[in-house]
């Protein structure tokens, strides 16, 4: 493990190393792009390259799920590790005859979550990482009210009271997938709702990004469900939940959120090793 910046390990001619066997990366898209080709034209021995990159993921909630459940499934999607997450479902598509009442349910649960120390275990939501980052969130919620003219329904701004980098959970309504808000990657508690009518809609609509890391599907029929995540085009796509990430199944992106995938039994082993053909001859000779 090298630890540092990435001009730390520049310097440090990490990735020119022959003694490097295996690089696994995660980040943004254009630093994942720039550590695979430092890889391929400094590196001598080609090693392998794992990149875990951006995400815009769709969480799509239909019209015959419970929809307590969803909304709770959504703000897992959003409001985890304030945001911070490369696969949170940040597109919510929610059925058009659902809108109002998921609106009002989600608002409602989400004044409840408390914000402060992220030590204290009352504590629901904490502070962004950094007070650049958190600028960068507060410049997306100002694109989204002035830019992209969105309804904000609830959040987005400092909470009174608290001293550090602290926001409160943004939720958009009235999104289009044309909006900055909706295609860009905020790396933060900016929630985009939008409305379909049907499922062929929604699946086109989702699949309408450069991203590929994950997806949601919130369904009372597993048939229905199934016959969805088929034609999700992401890497792990969850079914009634959301965010969940157990080590026994493999974890990578599709399109331009990474290539190889960790965790996973054959997946990890075939990252992590080097196959080696082995011939015995056994007539005697």
């Amino acid at each position: 493990v090298f630890l540092g910046d990435g001009q730390t390990i520049s310097e440090g001619k990490l990735m020119e190393s022959d003694i490097v066997g295996k690089v696994s990366f995660t980040g943004s898209i254009d630093t994942g792009r720039q550590v695979h080709q430092a890889i391929s034209l400094t590196n001598p021995n080609f090693p392998k390259v794992t990149l875990e990159l951006g995400g815009k993921s769709p969480l799509i909630i239909l019209d015959d799920c419970d929809l307590e459940k969803a909304v709770n499934a959504a703000m897992v999607a959003n409001w985890t590790s304030n945001g911070q997450v490369c696969s949170n479902g940040t597109r919510v598509f929610v059925h058009a005859s659902m809108k109002d009442e998921f609106l009002d349910l989600l608002v409602e649960q989400t004044k409840n979550l408390k914000i402060g120390h992220p030590m204290k275990d009352d504590t629901d939501i904490g502070p962004m990482i950094s007070k650049s980052h958190m600028k960068k969130v507060m410049e997306y919620i100002d694109i989204g009210k002035n830019i992209d003219k969105a309804s904000l329904v609830y959040g987005g701004k400092r909470p009174k009271g608290t001293k550090g980098y602290f926001l409160t959970p943004a939720i958009f309504a009235d999104c289009t997938d044309d909006m900055r808000i909706v295609h860009e990657e905020v790396f933060g508690m900016v929630m985009s709702v939008l409305t379909f009518e049907d499922e062929e809609e929604v699946l086109a609509r989702a699949n309408a990004t450069p991203f590929g890391l994950a997806a949601g599907v919130y369904t009372d029929s597993l048939t229905r469900a199934h016959r969805m995540a088929r034609q999700l085009k992401a890497g792990t796509v969850w079914i009634n939940n959301y965010n969940l990430g157990p080590v026994e199944l493999p974890w990578g992106g599709r399109k331009q959120s990474g290539t190889g995938s960790e965790n996973g039994t054959y997946d990890a082993m075939f990252e992590w090793t080097i196959a080696k053909s082995v011939y015995v001859e056994l007539d005697g000779n």
